[in-house]
């Protein structure tokens, strides 16, 4: 950037006021910048994932690392020593700003790092919108997956994919390789955990939540989460799981064996009856403790009552 080269000729200036005067200028170049980019990005916000919003995007977070890595600078932080004794003086600013400066709490480039923090967060949302907008339209033969009639494990000579979330895997895959090669590395760390977030709930909410589940139909939600959505994740995390929580304990709730079930859904039943007023037996397992147990933290227990309900492989007998 030219603003370095610029910073380099008044740093031997030999008064503060003419480097605060010089200072300002910097500031005002950097931010005729940022409105040029903002002009050029509305102009190529139709195709977000096209490499010119890419290329716009990346000089963004590039400004604002390198004016956050000023903000430490000692230079710098000695001009704003200087500011503030120049404002405090003119009252330019209010006590409470005065205060902040003083304790180092905010720089003098904070203003503009809060503005390109904020135009990179709304480019890297329209990416993720209009990812996760191709994901839910590829996603749709996946959501009429017949569940509750699918065949068991002991029926089948060996687990596939199914053939109805081919199209939302290769969309999820395609879209990830174009972005990690366009967008820098941090970006598209931020852009891959906002897309993960989002998928884990729509598959949670609007396939999981919406359907019914016999011990084929679980069994193969599992082997299509774990053994194919989630190693698409595996390259950019050690453990992808943990970015699709809802999904992970969703599928523990649905495949456990009968009698695991019936056992969580008495220990769940005995903790609600609890919450009603009934006597606290102490040697009775807590919903929470019974949940962690099966390595369900983050599903709520009414959550993991509504998944057990989804179950449709229930003995006769049972409950």
């Amino acid at each position: 950037m030219n603003c370095v080269f610029h910073t380099d000729r008044y740093k031997n200036l030999p008064t503060a006021a003419r480097k605060l005067q010089f200072l300002e200028l910097q500031k005002d170049l950097v931010d005729d910048f940022r409105i040029r980019l903002t002009q050029v990005m509305k102009e190529e916000s139709r195709t977000p994932l096209a490499f010119r919003y890419c290329a716009i995007l990346n000089a963004v977070n590039y400004i604002a690392t390198v004016l956050a890595d000023w903000a430490d600078n000692v230079f710098f932080l000695q001009l704003q020593q200087a500011a503030l004794e120049v404002c405090a003086d003119s009252s330019m600013l209010s006590k409470l700003q005065v205060g902040q400066l003083a304790a180092m709490e905010t720089s003098v480039f904070d203003d503009m790092i809060n503005l390109l923090e904020r135009l990179k967060q709304d480019m890297l949302t329209r990416q993720e919108d209009h990812v996760f907008r191709e994901v839910k339209d590829a996603a749709k033969m996946y959501k009429k997956e017949r569940w509750l009639s699918l065949p068991s494990q002991s029926e089948q000579a060996v687990m596939s994919l199914s053939s109805s979330a081919c199209p939302l895997l290769l969309t999820l895959r395609d879209r990830l390789l174009q972005l990690e090669q366009q967008l820098c590395y941090s970006l598209f760390k931020i852009f891959w955990q906002m897309l993960a977030e989002k998928v884990d709930s729509f598959i949670y909410q609007e396939i999981i939540l919406a359907n019914h589940f016999n011990e084929g139909g679980a069994a193969q939600l599992q082997f299509d989460m774990t053994r194919n959505l989630f190693p698409l994740f595996s390259h950019y995390c050690k453990r992808p799981e943990n970015y699709f929580k809802h999904i992970k304990e969703a599928c523990i709730v649905l495949n456990l064996n009968v009698g695991s079930a019936l056992l969580l859904k008495d220990v769940l039943q005995s903790a609600a009856e609890n919450r009603l007023g009934a006597v606290l037996n102490p040697n009775e397992p807590t919903a929470v403790a019974a949940l962690n147990e099966l390595g369900i933290y983050k599903l709520a227990q009414q959550d993991v009552e509504i998944l057990l309900n989804l179950r449709t492989n229930w003995p006769n007998t049972g409950k």
